[in-house]
């Protein structure tokens, strides 16, 4: 059962050191100091240092102070040392850094040793922490330190700069109490942190390789001689070192050991220095640590005591788990016998849920971490240490894949779980694992067997064996007729023979082989077919007998041609469509490469082959031009096996034409003979009745030439000298033809003798180039009037005298056309009859003239200043006489002349004419407007009286004028810039000028910066000599004055600010070079003062 009330178990052993002001180590008796308490303690919690405590001296009664010191396991961020209780005659002090607590007189007064008895035994420890480690106090009568562990005193004694071998010699001198002085030799970590980190300063220690370089020895005291480090910054220790990090490091002879300042590295931790150390720093020595004991023929003494607390401790945990839900059973044990474990639900607060080194949980389903607490006294406070109840998981089998084997074999099983290691068993239940692991290899079996399977995990097993099965398949022959025949024209394969069975494969063997490919066409020959039940393919093969007759494979229906002839008189008439037609033409396509001795043809008149026809080599068709023959080839050997086609017979009909015509042509070649030259196919539309589209006409010079189709003319350049008489043969697209006669006649011109039809245009595009399009039409009327009225005539232009002879590339557009010679051009006109092609008139009577556009120059642009001065435009360089006209850009015309006068801005337009009407393209003049700038002082900014002072010209919404304006400052001839912005300018007078970038004037405008020199030099070299104001300018009076003190407020000059100066001189004498200070009162005509103040450099 847990005690709620805390149980302290003491187990203190003290030494106490008293020092007192007016003992005398010779004549005065040292008090005896005994402590007692070794005592546990509950973390957070107060306790007390001592369970008792007292002071024996032989002959005083008061002290100094009582020193209560952590002197090991000190920690200053959660521990501290309080007086509890009422003690009016004790002051107490705490010492962070040391971890002491002082316990003096008030004031100057010493403290009775009753009243520090009294005191000491109400100092407790508290600290923050939650695992604090285990804690030594010491209690000591003067400033040096105890240490338990050692036995030893520790002192730090300041002295800066004092070097390594001085302060050995110093430290050698000291007593304490009869114990001999030594400089500090450190040998282990609790001695390192109190007499380190804890100590009042940083400084010398024992150390030194100055013997031998890189073996670090202790120099002095009980331990000198003793090899503490050997090597520099990654040496090693045969038993304890505490240098810091990157240290000994031997820069620059360093052969002494010494404390680290606070703040450099490790706390408390060393550095080797040379014997000197820095002159100033961190690393520059302040002090030196002297320790007290363990010297041959120290004295025993009792002047310190100790006392001790410590913390229980977890010492192991057990943690434990459970396959599946079920309680769990916990085990932890502490550091001591006499401690209690606490089980905690959660690492803080939470609910204590037992006590005792074991806790049984209660059934749990998932995994729960509990907190052990090692306990005494009831104590509720520590590091709750946790311990884990594990709930692991059974395993399940999730799937399982058998396996099967053809005839007989071995065969690979596996299995998936959950989670964990497979097991493989013959059995269900009991047995021996075959193996471990996913898959499962059987031996070899002829029949099908079942195995087992469970899972484990964390020692946790599967409940229940799954069964896993290997499959041994043994398959029979299928079932088929052992002879099947087939049409080729079936393209039957493997799918169209007649079998049963499973899965079936066909090979061309018995054994052997590989299985065929299903889809390709069956031959005549024997196939072997097994069947597959369970992916087992039978072993023996079923033999089948295929027989594949041959049919004709017909072409495609578009290969077949049709049989096709002309409508002839035969029957009396060459227009009905009836012809006796030969079909067995056509077999030979029909067979399409087959044997003609292998196969029957039959030929028939309808679809449904009911109708057949006797004699196929002469049949006329019996349905008028064109009818369909359908036809069977059968296989002589199988006359089940045939193939059936079908073709058109076509009767075509003959083109429709004049049997004879007459074809005029006029007589121009220049000789009235009769004779010249004709283009026959003028005459197509004619002999065809205006129909010859799809016919094809050839002329010839006798009837039988054009009825055989040899010896054909060229009808597009035929003379009449070589007969008046030819012979047009006209053939329709079905190369059906009949045969014209065609009789040539000449006639003679009929237009005047050197008449002449002129059409005049401007040239009026884009480019000055002579092409214009003309409206040929327009000339048609003048043509035709040269001939008697009432005839049905057109009038066709051409470009030279053959192709209007021939008429051949005829001038197509008439409406449109433009002219193929620039500037002139003249065109050939042929007049002839619409009604029957006789030519009335045929020359070159038409001329086209293209006049081109006015040509001039004139200037790109003007400037027009806003002065009322007019200025004038002009044209130059024309290449004509013209007529002229200027216009604003509002449509207004200016002028009518070569040149105009404007007094404003804006865009002038000028156009030319010439004396055939033609005008010119219209050319643009502008005119821009500028004026030289208007500027005042109320466009401009100025900065003064600054580090930089600048000014801004204003022209954001063209305040200064419309010009374009460019701007300089303080020299007319510039440079000029575009930004109206200066910095870095001088206090004083300035003149800003604005430049128009278009000629029209510079305007300037006077400005003043005002300023107060920095400095000035008055020595007569003419420069600087004298300080006064710059830069006021009219804007202020000349009441304005400046007066100037000096640095303690006298005043020494008073000038006018607009022209008066000081040349550094008082009374006549040349002061010294100083600053001196000024007071501006500056009055602006406004009668506004404005004071500045500030200070300036007189320098000799």
């Amino acid at each position: 059962m847990l005690n709620n009330t805390y149980f302290y178990r003491l187990y203190f052993t003290f030494f106490l050191l008293v020092v007192h002001c007016s003992w005398s180590q010779t004549s005065n008796d040292p008090p005896v100091l005994t402590a007692t308490g070794n005592q546990v303690y509950c973390p957070l919690s107060q306790i007390n240092v001592v369970t008792d405590f007292n002071i024996f001296d032989s002959d005083d009664s008061a002290i100094e102070a009582v020193h209560v010191q952590i002197s090991t396991g000190y920690d200053a961020s959660s521990d501290r040392l309080i007086l509890t209780g009422t003690h009016p005659n004790v002051t107490d002090t705490w010492s962070v850094l040391e971890g002491k607590l002082t316990l003096r007189g008030n004031g100057t007064a010493l403290v009775s040793y009753v009243d520090a008895i009294a005191a000491v035994k109400e100092v407790v420890f508290q600290s923050t922490s939650t695992n604090p480690s285990d804690k030594f106090f010491s209690f000591t009568i003067g400033d040096v330190n105890f240490l338990p562990q050692t036995g030893h005193y520790y002192e730090y004694v300041p002295s800066l700069s004092i070097t390594w071998t001085s302060a050995r010699a110093a430290a050698e001198v000291r007593t304490y109490f009869g114990l001999k002085g030594y400089l500090a030799t450190i040998t282990s970590i609790e001695e390192a942190q109190l007499s380190g980190e804890q100590a009042a300063g940083a400084g010398w220690i024992g150390g030194s390789d100055e013997q031998t370089e890189g073996v670090w020895k202790w120099m002095t005291g009980p331990e000198a001689g003793t090899t503490f480090w050997n090597g520099g910054i990654n040496g090693t220790t045969p038993n304890f070192a505490f240098w810091n990090t990157g240290e000994p490091n031997q820069s620059g002879d360093e052969d002494y050991a010494h404390v680290t300042a606070p703040g450099v590295g490790i706390p408390g931790s060393w550095n080797d220095l040379s014997n000197t150390g820095g002159t100033s720093g961190d690393y520059q020595p302040k002090g030196y640590i002297v320790e007290y004991g363990g010297t041959p023929g120290d004295p025993i003494l009792n002047i310190s005591a100790s006392t001790q607390i410590y913390v229980t401790k977890m010492a192991t945990t057990i943690a434990n788990s459970s396959c599946g839900a079920g309680s769990v059973i916990l085990e932890a044990f502490a550091t001591t016998p006499t401690a209690t474990i606490l089980w905690f639900d959660a690492a803080t607060g939470g609910n204590l849920i037992g006590s005792g080194n074991q806790l049984t949980t209660p059934v749990i389903n998932t995994t729960t971490t509990y907190y052990a607490l090692a306990s005494e006294n009831g104590c509720l406070t520590g590091v709750r240490t946790q311990v884990v109840a594990t709930i692991n998981s059974i395993p399940t089998i999730t799937s399982t894949v058998n396996a099967l084997v053809c005839d007989f074999g071995s065969g690979n099983l596996s299995a998936t779980a959950s989670a964990g290691n497979i097991n493989w068993y013959d059995t269900p239940t009991g047995g021996i694992s075959l193996h471990t692991g996913n898959t499962f290899t059987t031996p070899s079996l002829n029949n099908t067997t079942t195995y087992y399977v469970d899972a484990t995990l964390n020692g946790c097993t599967t409940q229940t064996r799954t069964a896993v099965t290997l499959n041994v398949q043994k398959t029979p022959l299928p079932t088929a007729p052992a002879i099947q025949t087939f049409c080729d024209i079936e393209n039957a394969t493997f799918a169209d023979l007649t079998i049963t069975g499973t899965n079936i494969l066909w090979y061309a063997s018995s054994i052997g082989g590989t299985a065929l490919n299903e889809t390709e066409p069956l031959i005549s020959t024997t196939y072997y077919a097994s069947q597959t039940v369970n992916t087992c393919e039978s072993s023996a093969r079923l033999p089948v007998a295929v027989t594949v007759f041959e049919t004709v494979i017909i072409p495609n229906q578009s290969n077949i041609p049709n049989l096709e002839l002309c409508d002839t008189n035969m029957d009396g008439d060459d227009t009905n469509g009836f012809v006796s037609f030969d079909l067995t033409l056509n077999e030979s396509v029909l067979l399409n490469g087959k044997s003609a001795s292998d196969f029957t043809f039959s030929y028939f008149t309808d679809a449904a082959f009911t109708n057949p026809i006797i004699t196929p080599t002469a049949f006329t068709n019996t349905v008028q031009f064109s009818q369909t023959m359908y036809v069977r080839i059968e296989n002589n050997l199988n006359t089940t096996c045939f193939t059936e086609a079908s073709f058109n017979i076509i009767v075509n009909e003959l083109p429709v034409i004049q049997p004879n015509i007459i074809f005029k042509n006029c007589d121009e070649d220049g000789v009235p003979d009769g004779f010249t030259n004709y283009n026959l196919n003028e005459a197509n539309d004619v002999i065809s009745f205006n129909n010859s589209a799809g016919l094809t006409f050839s002329y010839y010079a006798t009837w039988n030439d054009a009825n055989a189709g040899l010896n054909a003319l060229d009808a597009s350049l035929y003379n009449n000298t070589n007969g008046n008489t030819v012979y047009a043969r006209v053939e329709n697209e079905n190369a059906c033809y009949r045969i014209c006669t065609v009789n040539l006649q000449v006639s003679t011109t009929s237009f005047p003798q050197g008449y002449l039809q002129e059409l005049e245009n401007c040239d009026d595009d884009t480019v000055i180039d002579g092409f214009r399009e003309f409206n040929l039409s327009n000339a048609s009327t003048s043509l035709l009037s040269n001939f008697p009225t009432g005839q049905n005539l057109s009038v066709h232009y051409f470009r030279n005298l053959n192709d209007a002879q021939l008429e051949q590339n005829e001038i197509l557009n008439q409406t449109s056309y433009v002219n193929e010679t620039a500037f002139s051009q003249v065109l050939y006109v042929r007049v002839e009859s619409d009604d029957n092609g006789e030519c009335f008139g045929l020359g070159p009577h038409v001329l086209l003239t293209v006049h081109p556009r006015p040509e001039f120059e004139v200037d790109n642009s003007a400037i027009y200043c806003l002065d009322n001065n007019p200025i004038t435009l002009t044209t130059f360089n024309p290449k004509g006489n013209y007529t002229y006209e200027w216009m604003d850009e509002n449509g207004q015309i200016v002028s009518v002349l070569p040149y105009a006068t404007v007094v404003s801005g804006g865009n002038y337009t000028v156009l030319a004419t010439s004396n055939f009407g033609c005008e010119s393209f219209p050319v643009s003049f502008p005119v821009v407007e500028s004026a030289i700038a208007n500027i005042t002082s109320e466009d401009i900014i100025i900065v003064e009286l600054s580090d930089n002072n600048s000014i801004t010209i204003n022209n954001d919404n063209n305040n200064l004028g419309i010009g374009d304006y460019e701007f300089a400052l303080d020299n007319i001839n510039g440079p000029y810039q575009d930004q109206p912005y200066f910095d870095r300018v001088g206090a004083g007078a300035h003149i800003i000028y604005v430049n128009d970038k278009n000629l029209c004037g510079i305007a300037t405008l006077d400005i003043f910066i005002l300023g107060f020199p920095k400095f000035f030099t008055p020595n007569n070299d003419g420069n600087n000599d004298t300080w006064h104001v710059k830069g006021l300018g009219n804007d202020f009076t000349n009441a304005s004055i400046v007066s100037v003190f000096d640095r303690y407020g006298k005043l020494i000059k008073q000038i006018n600010a607009k022209n008066g100066f000081w040349d550094g001189t008082f009374n006549g004498q040349q002061l010294i070079g100083d600053d001196y200070w000024f007071v501006a009162q500056l009055i602006e005509t406004s009668g506004n003062v404005r004071t500045f103040r500030g200070h300036f450099s007189l320098v000799r």
